[in-house]
C-alpha cells in the first residue's frame, strides 16, 4: 500500500516491503519510493531514517519523477520520440525525425509501446549477434533460446529448467552496450547460477569491462 511522508509541505510517496534481506534497499519505482526492509529492522527505524534524510531523498524523488516519460513519448536507444497514432488494421511503425508514426488498430499506448520495444530490440540483438556468437564460441558456451518480454523489476533472467534466456524489451531504450551486458550476464548464469565469485569470474571472461555497465544499469528507467 502506497503511503506518504510529508515534511515542510513536501511529500514522498513510499511503500515498505518486508524482505528476508540482510540489508535494507531504497529504490524509486513508478511514482513512489520502494523500501525493501531488512528482516531485523523495524518500520519505525526506516521511517525515522527517511525523515532525517528527507531532503536528500526528496531531491532524488523529484529527479526520478522527471525521468518518467509522458504518455505519448517513447525512447529508443537513448533517443526520445513522440508517438503519432494512425488507425490501421495492420500494425507497423515508421520513424520520421523525432516522431514515430504508428499504424495500428490498437489504441492502448502501453500495448503499442511494447510492440515497438520488442521489434526494435530484435533489431538490436541482430546487430550484436555475431559478436555474441564469437564470445560464446571462444568460451565454449552453447547458444540458448532468447525470449523477449516486459519485466517491471529486472532486465533479464535465465531459466535453468527451460535452459533459456529472457530479456526485458525495455532494453530497447538503452545504449546497445547494456543489451550486450545483460546477454553476457545471463549467459554467465548458464555456468554459475548464483552471484558468487566464480560467477563474476565467468562474467569477466565473457565481458572484461562488465563492471562499467553492472554499476550503472540500475539507473536505467524501466518505464514503458
Amino acid at each position: 500500500m502506497v503511503k506518504s511522508l510529508i515534511k515542510n509541505d513536501q511529500e514522498i510517496k513510499y511503500v515498505i516491503i518486508n524482505k528476508n534481506n540482510k540489508n535494507t534497499y531504497f529504490r524509486f519505482k513508478d511514482n513512489y519510493l520502494e523500501i525493501s526492509k531488512a528482516k531485523y529492522v523495524t518500520q519505525a527505524y526506516i521511517l525515522n531514517y527517511l525523515y532525517e534524510n528527507f531532503d536528500a531523498f526528496y531531491l532524488k524523488y523529484l529527479k526520478h519523477l522527471e525521468s518518467i516519460p509522458n504518455h505519448n513519448e517513447i525512447i529508443l536507444e537513448e533517443k526520445s520520440y513522440q508517438l503519432n497514432i494512425i488507425e490501421n488494421n495492420k500494425f507497423s511503425y515508421l520513424i520520421n525525425g523525432n516522431k514515430i508514426n504508428v499504424y495500428s488498430k490498437y489504441k492502448d499506448l502501453e500495448k503499442i509501446k511494447k510492440l515497438i520495444y520488442k521489434d526494435h530490440l530484435k533489431k538490436m540483438i541482430d546487430n550484436i549477434n555475431e559478436d555474441v556468437k564469437l564470445v560464446l564460441k571462444t568460451n565454449k558456451i552453447k547458444e540458448r533460446p532468447i525470449k523477449l518480454k516486459y519485466y517491471k523489476s529486472k532486465f533479464g533472467s535465465y531459466n535453468r529448467k527451460k535452459d533459456e534466456i529472457t530479456l526485458n524489451i525495455i532494453l530497447a531504450k538503452a545504449n546497445i552496450n547494456y543489451l550486450y551486458y545483460v546477454i553476457m550476464h545471463e549467459y554467465a548464469h548458464t555456468k554459475e547460477f548464483n552471484h558468487s565469485k566464480s560467477y563474476y569470474k565467468v562474467l569477466k571472461e565473457l565481458m572484461p569491462n562488465y563492471i562499467k555497465y553492472d554499476k550503472t544499469i540500475k539507473k536505467l528507467s524501466i518505464w514503458l
